[in-house]
């Protein structure tokens, strides 16, 4: 697989920082398989707490499509507008057009199956990401999307960075891959496998720790 180059480059908004070790160019990426069950307990726990909190069930009525099928072509054109335009790492307004119904997400977190899933937990999500890193306090940045694998997937580079509105004003930098498997109905998207350039327990450290514009964290 291709290495994720350049992660530690700052977006133009942003305050610029030195490269360290979790941003520098990196091949071997953490998947699932390599995070803690404590780790993954704990991000469990607090997907079931917000999702109760925030309240709302997956719609059981079946899904409306706009096209019967779609191309590689297609699937590409979406994600890059999910990517540049709706900055759905941090927003989670995605094209549901793009995706199997039974499509698996996986990142270093969690895995589960079902995109009526994915969404109802994007959506319980959006009201505390919007309050604790507002659009002006966040960037998403897509360093490459391209087909691969003859056509039957498509591979996303990408960085995410925001400033979170707590009283120690932390920050994450986050950079990763996302494999997406065209192997849907339709020729839509069935598995969604995201990994990290740090492992989570590094991501969960940077929310608890001040940030430093002078050029390091607390």
């Amino acid at each position: 697989c291709g290495c994720i180059t350049g992660l530690g480059s700052q977006p133009a908004c942003m305050a610029t920082r030195p490269v360290d070790r979790s941003h520098a160019v990196c091949c071997e990426l953490n998947e699932i398989s390599e995070t803690s069950r404590v780790t993954r307990g704990l991000v469990s726990s607090l997907t079931a707490l917000v999702n109760t909190i925030s309240g709302g069930e997956p719609p059981s009525a079946p899904r409306r499509r706009e096209q019967d099928s779609l191309d590689a072509g297609d699937v590409l054109a979406g994600l890059r507008t999910d990517f540049e335009e709706n900055e759905y790492l941090w927003s989670g307004r995605i094209t549901a057009e793009l995706y199997d119904e039974d499509c698996t997400f996986t990142d270093p977190t969690l895995s589960f199956a079902g995109l009526s899933t994915f969404e109802r937990n994007l959506a319980n999500l959006d009201p505390w990401i919007e309050r604790f890193v507002p659009p002006t306090a966040r960037s998403v940045e897509l360093k490459s999307l391209r087909l691969v694998d003859d056509g039957a997937a498509v591979e996303a580079e990408w960085r995410m960075l925001g400033d979170l509105a707590l009283p120690w004003r932390p920050r994450l930098d986050l950079g990763g891959r996302t494999r997406y498997t065209l192997g849907g109905e339709g020729g839509r998207i069935s598995s969604y496998d995201e990994a990290w350039a740090i492992t989570p327990s590094e991501a969960l450290w940077m929310l608890v720790r001040p940030y430093r514009g002078d050029g390091g964290e607390g």
